[in-house]
């Protein structure tokens, strides 16, 4: 008898396989620094749609987002920002041990990053309803409208069409989208 995943174990496998397709780190770093995007809120909207089969409604997706705001807010925000101000060469420690440390502060961002995929998993269990539109749809409306601009919109594009190819089954020879410029 075979055990079921943990939905967090299985929505964590899902993002990191979505993640590491060609282009798609890329796309969402840039929605994340210059359109603010919660890289895990958006990868979860996905996962929740095409792995679950149950897209969000709008009430969903606010109600998710403020139960993972805290805990973004609290851990995962301050660790990325601490690793990001060490990134530039300093004067006043060895850069093998600056770089270390940046190390070891990305491992911390990730496991917070992993601890909010656990929350937003078994939220989805309990909570989701699958009554929303597709997450194309509701990628779109993410997006604040301030922030739009042409790079911002490629990259949205391309993980739209790279979610679409996951949707389909398509893996592997099955040419991806062209990776936002």
């Amino acid at each position: 008898m075979s055990e079921r995943p943990f939905p967090a174990d299985a929505a964590w496998a899902f993002l990191l396989d979505f993640y590491r397709r060609n282009g798609i780190s890329e796309a969402c770093l840039l929605l994340q620094d210059e359109a603010g995007l919660d890289v895990v809120e958006m990868l979860m909207l996905i996962y929740a749609d095409i792995a679950l089969g149950k897209p969000l409604t709008d009430k969903e997706i606010a109600t998710l987002r403020a139960g993972m705001s805290g805990w973004r807010q609290d851990a995962v925000l301050p660790l990325r920002s601490i690793r990001r101000a060490l990134k530039p060469a300093r004067q006043d420690i060895a850069e093998s041990a600056k770089e270390q440390l940046r190390a070891d502060i990305k491992k911390a961002e990730l496991m917070a990053e992993r601890l909010q995929v656990d929350f937003a998993a078994y939220w989805l269990e309990e909570n989701a309803t699958g009554a929303g539109p597709t997450s194309n749809e509701t990628l779109t409306g993410l997006v604040p409208a301030d922030s739009r601009n042409g790079a911002v919109e490629r990259a949205l594009a391309y993980i739209i069409a790279v979610a679409e190819v996951v949707r389909a089954g398509r893996d592997g020879p099955t040419p991806q989208p062209a990776a936002p410029a």
